[in-house]
């Protein structure tokens, strides 16, 4: 048996967990960059207590890593949902209502009208 969380124990994520973590997100959860270019991100930034456990996880490319870790704050957020996928909470310059977005590969197309 392998865990799958390993708390505060390991700041980086295991092997085993990026699988889980390709499994559940498939991509970027951002920008859909494929799971090849992604990076495993915490959500509470592991210096500040974060688990480095799957709760605390999501996949990220490099270039929407920096939006969310960016030193000028773009305002991008990432929460973990009650369905246990990541959300992103996008800055009020994008959405003044900051409505939560599912992740990239969760997101659905809706037509008014069927064909």
């Amino acid at each position: 048996e392998v865990p799958l969380n390993v708390g505060r124990e390991k700041r980086l994520f295991t092997p085993t967990q990026r699988k889980a973590l390709l499994l559940r997100d498939e991509c970027c959860i951002k920008c859909g960059a494929p799971a090849s270019r992604t990076q495993a991100h915490h959500l509470e930034h592991w210096i500040d207590g974060g688990a480095t456990d799957l709760d605390n996880g999501c996949l990220l490319c490099t270039s929407c890593h920096h939006d969310v870790h960016d030193v000028h704050d773009s305002g991008w957020d990432v929460v973990m949902g009650f369905d246990r996928h990541p959300w992103l909470i996008p800055p009020a310059t994008v959405d003044p209502r900051r409505r939560p977005l599912p992740a990239y590969n969760r997101r659905t197309l809706h037509l008014d009208s069927a064909a």
